[in-house]
């Protein structure tokens, strides 16, 4: 008889909306091509792909249940509310405490040798409900497992020792909320065989620092590019939705920045992309139109700099794709990336990036395929949109860039590291 297949559960919040879903499944789908029976359990589902388990699948659904259900979530919220109203005046970065959802004690009833964790958030995983049992890999996506409150630590070294006083917060309390959700999270670590991946270099080095998780193995393995999906595409190929664009203008080159809330969460960089187009306005350069996903929100004023169209959040993968492939250039003014899982679909599209030099995106757009600015310069960034819009006339950044994503982010190579890494430990 052959050897039962290694058998995998994934977690994370979703399995389709956002950059780290769109990562974990991903690497489910890569490691299932490998042989491993690999499910993933969410929160919101929205493939069709029946190896993908939805909390619902383990929860009553009788009245009672759903009056008992309402009630318990009400009064949670509210104390929340209660706890995070002491701070009227937290900065304005996506912050969470360690709320959480009844998932019907699902990681006790199926039947798996490894748990994976990915992101987790929007009250999701209790994370009290984590196995002792059981190796847990866990892929960060953000800095939320090792910080208090915080998914994007910045220039905050609190996490290295222990949370409180949060800048975030703005608070000068050393046992604030940070502090005791840190704390609430060193308890719930320990005895926990947990094994980290970081996508980037610089976030398994912040890990190895971090007095959470810094006593965990670490290793690095990038995030997964579908290459065949993410490519360059002829021009009868191009979704309608964006072929007006360069229909109706195509002398214009077309810069696309986007992400979930592009133009609120601060961590995203959108000021600093509004500097670098003013920049641009005052060089004279009146062949730039911008196009921003992820939101649809306008903000005043930034149709005067730039003529500006907001494409709301986009479901479709071809149209993902098409849009990349009409843009001359993708900036990511981020303060903080993880991975820059933007970037690298882009440049797999053979789209050059502009981007700053810091965190982990720094590792994703090579040399000759985009231009890494200064951090937090925003001349240096309206330079780089206008060195690629004149460095690529012949295709060679395009070039670059595509090949650069062949040689790292495939789904064979970056399943194998993968499968090697949940080897260890079976």
């Amino acid at each position: 008889m052959s050897e039962r297949p290694l058998r995998v559960l994934s977690v994370c919040t979703s399995d389709y909306s956002g950059g780290a879903a769109r990562a974990a499944y991903r690497i489910h789908l890569a490691v299932r091509e490998l042989g491993v029976d690999s499910r993933m359990f969410v929160k919101h589902k929205g493939t069709d792909d029946q190896t993908v388990l939805t909390v619902d699948d383990f929860i009553p659904h009788n009245a009672l249940y759903r009056a008992f259900d309402w009630i318990r979530n009400k009064f949670k919220n509210k104390w929340q509310h209660y706890q995070w109203g002491k701070y009227p005046d937290r900065q304005k970065f996506f912050l969470s405490d360690l709320r959480s959802t009844d998932i019907g004690h699902a990681l006790q009833k199926i039947d798996y040798d490894i748990l994976h964790l990915h992101w987790v958030n929007l009250r999701f995983l209790p994370l009290e409900q984590l196995p002792k049992d059981k190796p847990i890999v866990w892929t960060l996506h953000d800095s939320w497992p090792f910080c208090g409150v915080c998914h994007s630590f910045i220039d905050c070294t609190r996490y290295q020792d222990e949370c409180g006083c949060c800048p975030r917060l703005s608070s000068t309390d050393k046992k604030d909320l940070s502090h005791k959700v840190w704390k609430k999270k060193q308890k719930l670590y320990k005895g926990l065989d947990i094994h980290i991946v970081t996508p980037s270099r610089w976030l398994g080095e912040c890990v190895r620092k971090s007095s959470l998780l810094g006593s965990f193995p670490v290793s690095v393995i990038p995030n997964i590019i579908d290459t065949d999906l993410f490519r360059p595409l002829e021009k009868d190929e191009i979704s309608p939705r964006w072929q007006c664009f360069k229909e109706s203008s195509p002398k214009k080159h077309y810069l696309v920045f986007g992400a979930m809330n592009a133009t609120q969460d601060r961590i995203k960089g959108f000021s600093y992309l509004l500097s670098a187009l003013s920049k641009l306005k005052d060089a004279q350069r009146s062949d730039i139109e911008l196009i921003v996903f992820g939101s649809d929100k306008p903000l005043d004023g930034l149709s005067d700099i730039v003529p500006t169209h907001y494409v709301g959040v986009i479901g479709s993968s071809h149209d993902l794709v098409s849009l990349y492939n009409i843009a001359s250039v993708v900036v990511v003014p981020s303060l903080s990336e993880v991975f820059g899982l933007v970037a690298a679909e882009a440049m797999s599209c053979g789209t050059p990036v502009v981007a700053f030099r810091c965190t982990g995106i720094q590792e994703v757009v090579a040399p000759q395929s985009g231009y890494l600015a200064d951090p937090y310069d925003a001349e240096d960034f309206a330079r780089g949109i206008d060195w690629c819009l004149e460095h690529n006339t012949d295709g060679e950044l395009s070039h670059n860039a595509r090949k650069s994503i062949l040689s790292r982010y495939t789904p064979e190579a970056v399943g194998r590291q993968y499968l090697a890494e949940y080897s260890e430990l079976e």
